[in-house]
């Protein structure tokens, strides 16, 4: 495959992910930081690990490949960043050399990757996936799909998906990319066959779905030595309801009483604002999903299932859902069945979609190459 004339500091982005990403970490390149719809900032990777039962762990970092990196300034922010965020850890990669400054992060208990560490990297020809979209490649697929349909809506709700992990990784942005998933599916299933369209939004289905996996993953801690019964319970409300399920119903029982107290026939009306509530967020069958988010979460298997469909959505050529890893199927399996989506009519979609590519590309190199030893 042809490389990409990127800008330099965009391909040490790139080379970095692929760096985590063989060391086996679930990475996120390119969050833009928003309150309240307006970009504060960004963070240029987002590193998350998963290393035991209760042990979640993640890690902004930031890259600057710069001959005037401020390598100094990047310390102090992205320590500012970690801290507003919430996360776990931060990191600079930078190209500056300076050993005082290593020194600093260290004590800060910052990841500090420097220049030597950057040239070791950029050298070796193991660390970048040959069958592999880079993120500009797989933006610009997105870009002229947007084009083609007039719009940017596909741009937009990709931003917002990966902007939510960024301050609400957890439930709030499982519930924002399983939204988001429903949307890419069901758009997929309407599209022409054999049409780049179909392609393009299956790919961003698996993209929207690996960001609920990692997301659940990170939520399900929080109820990991609770009974099995209990935590489904808990998940179930959770997708159901919100990050928050017992705070949804006191909204609701505080606007109820504000409709009994100051609106004319307000307890027939709120008494029917309830009931349809309660009626249509019963509807959902989270049940079924939160069944799966706990039993693959037991282990480390829903954190790879994360992996691997992130993967899938940034293979060169299109994976079809009936190809997809076992665990990998079962939980789109069981995100379709919430949606309403027909698992038949999605595989159908990515099948054309696979078929176009595979007639019109060669076949791609599977070679994988270890990564030695962890910078986390």
């Amino acid at each position: 495959m042809a490389q990409p004339s990127w800008g330099k500091g965009f391909k040490t982005e790139e080379l970095l992910r692929a760096y985590f990403l063989r060391a086996g970490f679930f990475v996120v390149r390119g969050i833009k930081l928003k309150i309240k719809d307006t970009e504060l900032t960004d963070s240029d990777l987002l590193v998350y690990e998963r290393s035991a039962t209760l042990a979640r762990r993640r890690t902004v970092i930031d890259v600057k490949d710069k001959k005037s990196p401020q390598a100094a300034e990047r310390l102090f922010f992205v320590s500012g960043l970690a801290q507003i965020l919430g996360v776990e850890g931060a990191g600079v990669a930078t190209t500056d050399k300076n050993p005082i400054l290593r020194e600093l992060a260290r004590k800060s208990k910052i990841l500090w990757i420097d220049g030597d560490d950057l040239q070791r990297l950029k050298k070796s020809d193991k660390v970048l996936y040959p069958n592999r979209l880079s993120e500009e490649e797989m933006f610009d697929k997105i870009d002229q799909l947007d084009k083609l349909r007039g719009g940017r809506k596909y741009r937009v709700l990709t931003e917002d998906i990966k902007s939510s992990i960024g301050d609400r990784f957890g439930v709030s942005s499982a519930n924002r990319a399983i939204e988001a998933f429903q949307v890419f599916v069901d758009e997929a299933i309407k599209s022409h066959p054999k049409s780049v369209s179909a392609e393009v939004l299956s790919r961003l289905a698996y993209f929207s779905c690996s960001l609920a996996a990692a997301s659940l993953d990170f939520a399900s801690a929080d109820s990991a030595l609770r009974p099995t019964e209990e935590r489904c319970k808990l998940m179930s409300n959770a997708i159901r309801y919100g990050e928050n399920a017992q705070d949804t119903f006191q909204k609701l029982e505080w606007t109820e009483l504000a409709l009994r107290e100051y609106i004319e026939n307000g307890a027939s009306i709120a008494r029917e604002i309830k009931d349809k509530f309660t009626t249509d967020a019963g509807s959902f069958p989270s049940e079924d999903l939160a069944e799966i988010v706990i039993k693959l979460s037991n282990t480390n298997k829903l954190f790879e299932v994360a992996r691997s469909l992130e993967t899938a959505a940034f293979r060169v050529y299109p994976v079809c859902f009936d190809d997809l890893a076992t665990d990998a199927k079962s939980f789109v399996g069981a995100m379709l069945d919430f949606c309403s989506l027909d698992r038949r009519h999605f595989s159908d979609a990515m099948s054309k979609a696979k078929e176009v590519s595979e007639k019109e590309t060669t076949t791609a190199s599977e070679e994988e190459c270890p990564v030695q030893g962890k910078l986390l």
